[in-house]
C-alpha cells in the first residue's frame, strides 16, 4: 500500500500525518508552536526522523511527501512566499529519499475539496477557507491552475469593501482584511464562537460577493468555503452568501453558481497536504 507523507505547516498549529491514496488518514500527530521558523523546522527535523517506523507500523510504503504551507509561516520567517515553500521542501527532501512536493495551503485546501469532498468529480470550481488567513485555490479543466509562482486562487485578497480596513498585504477592503479570525475578533470585540446574527449575515454578504466576482471571472458554477469562520457561521453566513451570490452573478453563464460547505472531513489539511503530493507525483509521470 502506497502512502503520501502529509505535512502541514499552519504556524501555531502544525499537522503530520500518512494518508493513503484514496484519502484515508493512517497516522497523525501535531508538531508544537514555534515563535520562530527555527523553531519550527527543528520540530520537523525531529518528527521526520520517526517517519519511517510509522510508514512500517501502518504496513505502507512511502511513494511521496506533500507539504502544505500557510500564510501565517510566511509571517513568521519574514521572508517571501516562494522561499519559505523552497525551504520546507529542502527540508523534507533531505530526510526522505520519496519525492517532496509544496504549494501553499490554500491551494491543498482546493486539491482536497476536489479530490474527497464537495468539488470531487467537478471539472470547474474555486476554494477559499476563511481561517486566520483567507486563503484558496482555483480549478478548471481539472486542474489547478498555477499562475507565475504558484499562488493563483489567493482570494483573500479579492477586494470586497473599498476603502475597508487595512490587510496585511498593505491592501485596503480585501476580504481577508474584512473576515478572518482576527478581523472579526477586532471589528466586533467578540471571539469568533459568540456573533451576532446580524455580523454573521454581514459576513456572508462579503463572502458571497468575493464568490460572485470569482464566478463572473472566472465562467464558474461552484464555489466550496470551509475553515473555522465557515463552521462557526454555518448555516447563517451560507445563506447570505447565497443571497448575495444570487444577486451578483447576473450572467448567462455564471447565473445559478452555488455556495457550499467544505466537505472534507477533519484532519483536512492533512487530506490538502497528501493532495500536494500525489498530485505532483502525478504530473511528475
Amino acid at each position: 500500500m502506497d502512502v503520501a507523507l502529509a505535512i502541514e505547516l499552519g504556524g501555531v498549529q502544525n499537522s503530520v500525518g500518512l494518508v493513503d491514496r484514496d484519502g484515508k488518514v493512517l497516522d497523525s500527530g501535531l508538531l508544537e508552536g514555534s515563535e520562530t521558523l527555527d523553531g519550527l523546522w527543528e520540530q520537523l527535523e525531529a518528527y521526520l526522523e520517526r517517519v519511517d517506523a510509522r510508514v512500517t507500523r501502518v504496513g505502507g510504503a512511502l511513494a511521496a511527501c506533500g507539504v502544505s504551507v500557510a500564510p501565517a509561516v510566511e509571517q513568521l520567517a519574514g521572508r517571501a512566499s516562494r522561499d519559505v515553500l523552497v525551504e520546507a521542501g529542502l527540508i523534507v527532501g533531505e530526510a526522505s529519499t520519496a519525492p517532496v512536493f509544496v504549494d501553499t495551503v490554500g491551494r491543498a485546501f482546493a486539491l482536497a475539496e476536489g479530490w474527497t469532498g464537495a468539488a470531487r468529480g467537478v471539472g470547474h470550481f474555486a476554494a477559499m477557507s476563511i481561517d486566520d488567513s483567507v486563503a484558496g485555490g482555483v480549478v478548471l479543466d481539472g486542474r489547478l491552475l498555477d499562475g507565475n509562482f504558484s499562488h493563483a486562487g489567493r482570494v483573500g485578497h479579492v477586494i470586497v469593501e473599498p476603502d475597508g480596513r487595512r490587510c496585511p498585504c498593505g491592501s485596503r477592503g480585501c476580504l481577508e482584511a474584512e473576515v478572518s479570525v482576527s478581523a472579526i475578533e477586532s471589528s466586533t470585540g467578540r471571539p469568533l464562537t459568540e456573533p451576532s446574527y446580524d455580523h454573521m449575515r454581514h459576513v456572508g454578504r462579503l463572502v458571497g460577493r468575493a464568490a460572485a466576482s470569482i464566478s463572473n471571472l472566472l465562467d464558474l458554477k461552484l464555489i466550496v468555503c470551509g475553515g473555522r469562520v465557515a463552521r462557526e457561521y454555518a448555516s447563517t453566513m451560507f445563506l447570505a452568501a447565497q443571497a448575495e451570490l444570487d444577486a451578483a452573478c447576473r450572467l448567462a453563464f455564471s447565473r445559478g453558481a452555488v455556495i457550499v460547505s467544505a466537505k472534507v472531513p477533519q484532519p483536512a489539511g492533512l487530506v490538502g497536504a497528501a493532495a500536494v503530493a500525489w498530485r505532483g507525483l502525478q504530473e511528475k509521470g
